[in-house]
């Protein structure tokens, strides 16, 4: 009974190491099409969200411009003003703080390596 159970035991353990390899396999055909598919969704990203906030400030100074245009009431005009500040304030942070497509562009294995450190912390 003993042999037996062993048998079995080496037969699974076989089977396991069998599975991994095969894994290893499969993961090292797979990793460079992965990367690629990673930089490729993050460039395109950060590029869509950089494209909206332009259009975020291009909106907001097109309608102070419009707000200006029809000086009526002065005190709408500064809201507008002041709303208009703000939102060009917060689109342009946000356009200048995601820069992440340049990056991928310019210089592909530095911003796979800050990636790779981003997910250990």
């Amino acid at each position: 009974m003993n042999e037996e159970a062993q048998k079995i035991l080496l037969d699974l353990l076989k089977k396991a190491a069998n599975g991994i390899d095969s894994a290893v396999a499969f993961s090292q055909q797979q990793i460079p099409d992965v990367i690629n598919q990673l930089l490729v969704w993050n460039a395109v990203s950060s590029a869509l969200i950089q494209a909206l906030c332009l259009t975020v400030v291009v909106t907001a100074v097109v309608l102070l411009v419009k707000a200006w245009r029809q000086l009526k009431d002065f005190d709408a005009v500064m809201a507008a003003t002041i709303l208009s500040v703000i939102i060009v304030v917060i689109a342009g942070l946000v356009f200048f703080g995601n820069s992440d497509w340049l990056k991928i562009w310019l210089a592909p294995k530095l911003y796979l390596i800050e990636y790779a450190a981003s997910l250990v912390k």
